[in-house]
């Protein structure tokens, strides 16, 4: 029997502490029987000893910083047993009731392998974080268009498309591609897509894991549950993050074909 319904791991490295707290606090206020740890990628100085002592759930210490996915898979290997586990980002506050919300949507669509919830700005603005699979054109614009381009007739359209504001995020609906920030998975079915590929760094890790996890259940976006996301873009603000986005979908596309348009 399942120790726990829902376990959960947060990775870190170098995050702010005090998002740390909030994300864990916000997890924990809930009626479910629940596990959090923290995961630290090696993060310099002494951040791990100062993140322990603000935090009263298990810090665990992956002893280097390979990525997400590598931080993610650690603590799936550590976590205790649970009917479901949660990745969840530092920069996330989950609103009181989300959590029991999405496992009570998981408890009658036992068909689902994976939900998310709505994803909010701090001002309470909808981010756009539903995607459909990715094409090179998607993620070529999205990053390096610049922002009058994107504005532009079938451009703007293809945009919309992509993050499924045809579709929509007033109602529940099927997800090609979940958001890293909050996953909420069915263990076993975790268990049979996989973990995350290593050979992510960063980005798009994500999505090749609800890849995985579509091949036998489906992926789902509930939004009567909602997070708070910080959300830094840090691809957008960093030559050094747009670099290893570009890494990224070179491994993602070579392992999944090549869509170009």
């Amino acid at each position: 029997m399942d120790a726990y319904d829902v376990a959960a791991t947060i990775v870190t490295y170098r995050s702010p502490i005090d998002d740390v707290t909030s994300a864990v606090e916000s997890f924990r206020q809930t009626s479910l029987n629940v596990y959090a740890q923290v995961v630290d990628n090696n993060s310099p100085g002494n951040y791990a000893d100062s993140l322990a002592k603000a935090v009263d759930v298990p810090v665990l210490y992956s002893g280097a910083n390979r990525g997400f996915g590598y931080g993610h898979n650690f603590g799936f290997r550590h976590a205790p047993p649970s009917r479901y586990y949660l990745v969840l980002n530092p920069d996330v506050v989950i609103h009181r009731g989300a959590l029991d919300s999405l496992v009570e949507f998981l408890e009658t669509h036992r068909d689902v392998g994976l939900v998310t919830p709505r994803v909010l700005d701090p001002d309470g603005r909808q981010q756009w974080l539903n995607k459909r699979d990715p094409s090179v054109f998607d993620l070529a614009a999205r990053r390096f268009l610049p922002r009058v381009a994107r504005q532009v007739g079938w451009i703007r359209h293809r945009m919309d498309r992509y993050v499924m504001r045809d579709v929509g995020y007033d109602d529940v609906v099927a997800v090609p591609y979940v958001t890293g920030c909050f996953m909420l998975f069915r263990t076993e079915m975790l268990r049979q897509a996989g973990p995350f590929d290593e050979r992510f760094f960063l980005y798009l890790e994500d999505a090749d894991i609800t890849r995985r996890i579509r091949a036998f259940a489906r992926a789902v976006y509930c939004p009567q549950a909602a997070v708070t996301h910080k959300w830094s873009r840090g691809s957008h603000r960093s030559w050094k993050l747009t670099w290893v986005t570009v890494q990224s979908a070179v491994r993602y596309f070579n392992k999944w074909g090549w869509k170009v348009v």
